[in-house]
């Protein structure tokens, strides 16, 4: 059975390569993988991208019936392959989740899903701040990530919550990558992990959390740089900012 990590890896990269995203380096990477470990193309997902591009073009401002009247029938395989294209890209690459985001709202509104509406997580995080039961505090960045500034905001209620950061170092994800730890000491000792993501650029990103385990009192938000694909309990070796329950 295939590493699961390295799994994971070439699903990212083919993502990427489907919608044109890919460096030079992740390029040749992607090719490695391909011939050297066996790992096959998503034909599926090929297809997918195609008839978004298809959606937007000039000459061709509607998807052609075929590809319409087959996406109303598999509505679930469309789901799961723009969860695929989305989700799995948006951690390690945020403008590739932003672009197949944008490209998902308006394949959803052209199919004739009326009531279901796409939000980036920048929206979805104005949405939430106007609740009553949000925990919001400021990222306070460690010595040796004093850039960092930012912010995160938690609903008990709804289970969700978002972190804005700007100036976490971008990091190489082969190398090393961001965690989140959410600390509850009303459910554990043991803080829960809140997802492992990537920064690939200097500017100041939305990212959404994704606790593991239900948190019902955080006393503190903590990101820690981690080997890749994270670590499931960390020893907090290196802590790159904290956000803490004012007292």
């Amino acid at each position: 059975m295939r590493d699961s990590q390295l799994q994971d890896r070439f699903d990212e990269l083919d993502a990427a390569r489907a919608l044109g995203d890919l460096s030079e380096s992740e390029q040749r990477e992607w090719t490695r993988l391909v011939q050297e470990e066996g790992f096959k193309p998503d034909a599926e997902l090929d297809w997918l991208v195609a008839g978004l591009e298809g959606a937007h073009s000039s000459s061709a401002p509607l998807p052609n019936e075929a590809l319409r009247e087959t996406l109303l029938v598999d509505s679930q395989s469309f789901a799961a392959l723009a969860e695929k294209a989305a989700i799995v890209s948006f951690w390690r690459h945020p403008a590739l989740g932003w672009a197949v985001a944008a490209g998902l709202v308006v394949g959803f509104f052209l199919f004739g899903r009326p009531g279901e509406r796409l939000l980036t997580p920048a929206l979805a995080r104005q949405a939430l701040v106007q609740e009553s039961d949000i925990w919001r505090q400021v990222f306070a960045g460690t010595e040796s990530f004093s850039e960092v500034r930012g912010d995160v905001v938690w609903s008990d209620t709804k289970q969700e919550g978002y972190m804005r950061l700007q100036g976490l170092p971008v990091n190489e994800p082969s190398e090393r990558q961001y965690q989140l730890w959410i600390v509850d000491p009303s459910r554990d000792s043991v803080p829960v992990d809140g997802g492992v993501f990537d920064i690939a650029s200097n500017e100041e990103l939305v990212l959404p959390i994704v606790a593991k385990l239900s948190v019902s009192e955080p006393a503190a938000f903590v990101i820690t740089v981690e080997q890749p694909g994270g670590v499931v309990v960390s020893k907090q070796e290196q802590v790159a900012a904290i956000a803490t329950k004012a007292e």
